[in-house]
């Protein structure tokens, strides 16, 4: 099924989101030819200027993307839908499970010689500080009736037994929460907004796993080329509660840390009357019951195989920060100088 050749153009999906636009620039500096499926009319500027070639399309309609992928050699699989509000929702299973399966599909009649699909550290059980999770640990997020997490698993676990049954080139790469430049959303970088804006009012006593957006989108270029297919990798780099991760993000902004610790059982009932408000009103709440009890989740893990087998870097979370904000402030989303709201 694979084609012989060495592979030079890439077919990229979600390529003008934050990862997405990571991972573009960083296949034109290893030599390879980006070929980026782009949704029909969304325009985010992150991929301007660059040689690159656009395709507009939809993972929704098949025939929209075949023509792209046959004329690239491998695809990098980064679009999906990340919504969590309402937590169970259709329209995040058809985009993240239905959505793979029609690009899987155009990738066997194209031959590709590898398919590289972004999941979630979280289709993994978590660790402890001593013992973070890896991937042999089984998926457990069941409990948080999230479409997103369980969507995300459900696609991986296709993907593997793609590969079992019919030599499906696939690697899979994990990652945990990411942070960088091109968040034009803003997707994960809206956190950092809201902390340097002064509008986190707290913080509770959960813990996650942060990775520079570059750092993940070298894992993906080299797993063109390297890593075992048929495998996963978890994409990550330090550990952090949230009261360290929020100081790390004040001192970067050189704005006051003025957040409170705020008991978790506090957290679910906001999240409570969070779900109410938005069911009522319509509305996506900042807080919901979902985001509330993942927001306790203790997220070890560790990035050893990826580092080891992808070649994956491990810039210092502390950089993520500024790269993220800096080009914040580049591109007017915050100004340093702007009163903190705290």
């Amino acid at each position: 099924m694979a084609k012989t050749s060495s592979i030079s153009k890439v077919f990229v999906t979600g390529a003008d989101g934050m990862l997405g636009s990571n991972i573009v620039r960083e296949l034109i500096r290893q030599g390879y030819e980006p070929h980026c499926l782009v949704f029909p009319g969304r325009k985010t500027g992150t991929l301007d200027g660059l040689a690159i070639k656009e395709v507009t399309g939809n993972l929704l309609k098949p025939d929209s993307i075949e023509d792209g992928v046959a004329a690239c050699d491998a695809v990098i699989h980064v679009a999906a839908s990340t919504a969590v509000w309402p937590g169970r929702n259709p329209k995040v299973v058809n985009v993240n499970l239905e959505g793979t399966r029609y690009l899987v599909e155009a990738a066997k009649k194209a031959g590709i010689k590898r398919f590289v699909h972004i999941g979630s550290a979280n289709s993994f059980a978590v660790g402890t500080a001593t013992q973070p999770g890896d991937e042999d640990g089984p998926y457990n997020n069941w409990k948080y009736k999230s479409d997103y997490m369980d969507s995300k698993y459900l696609t991986q676990q296709m993907l593997l037994e793609e590969h079992k049954n019919h030599r499906f080139p696939v690697i899979v790469l994990n990652p945990t929460f990411m942070i960088g430049p091109y968040d034009s959303g803003p997707s994960s970088g809206r956190l950092l907004l809201s902390v340097v804006q002064g509008n986190v009012p707290g913080y509770s006593h959960g813990v996650k796993n942060y990775v520079h957006a570059g750092d993940v989108a070298v894992a993906a270029a080299n797993a063109l080329k390297t890593g075992q297919l048929g495998h996963c990798y978890i994409a990550g780099n330090e550990n952090m509660d949230y009261e360290t991760f929020f100081r790390l993000v004040c001192r970067v902004a050189n704005v006051p840390f003025r957040l409170r610790y705020i008991p978790y059982p506090f957290v679910l009932i906001g999240g409570f009357f969070g779900s109410v408000w938005g069911r009522v009103s319509g509305v996506t709440p900042k807080l919901s019951v979902g985001i509330a009890r993942m927001s306790g989740m203790q997220q070890y893990y560790t990035a050893a195989k990826a580092v080891r087998e992808l070649g994956m870097p491990q810039t210092p979370v502390e950089q993520a920060v500024r790269d993220c904000l800096n080009w914040f402030e580049k591109n007017n989303y915050w100004s340093p100088h702007e009163e903190y709201q705290g």
